[in-house]
């Protein structure tokens, strides 16, 4: 089983005059062309061949459309059968080295 799993730090998203459903739906619409289940409230899961990659392109997707977005989060964590990846460090990391003149947060 994959999981993306989100994690809002509520403050910065309050501050922001947002909400985490708001900042969720983008992923509700991914999770709905894909077949993908919100198993809990921002835990979105998926099994089968395709579902590292199905999921996974959420995050390079809403990055590329808003660089902001990873500023919302606590924690964004790509979950393969236990095995765990924290999103935002990578994203961060991939940006620093082929990215850096764009402002993530």
């Amino acid at each position: 089983m994959v999981s993306l799993i989100f994690g809002f730090n509520k403050e910065k998203v309050a501050a922001a005059g947002l909400t985490t459903d708001e900042l969720l739906q983008p992923m509700r619409e991914h999770a709905e062309k894909y077949g993908i289940e919100e198993a809990e409230y921002g835990v979105f899961q998926m099994d089968g061949e395709d579902a590292v990659c199905v999921l996974i392109m959420f995050v390079g997707n809403m990055v590329r459309k808003d660089p902001k977005y990873i500023g919302y989060l606590d924690k964004w964590i790509l979950d393969i059968d236990g095995e765990e990846e924290d999103c935002i460090e990578e994203t961060y990391k991939y940006y620093a080295e082929h990215k850096p003149n764009v402002k993530l947060g």
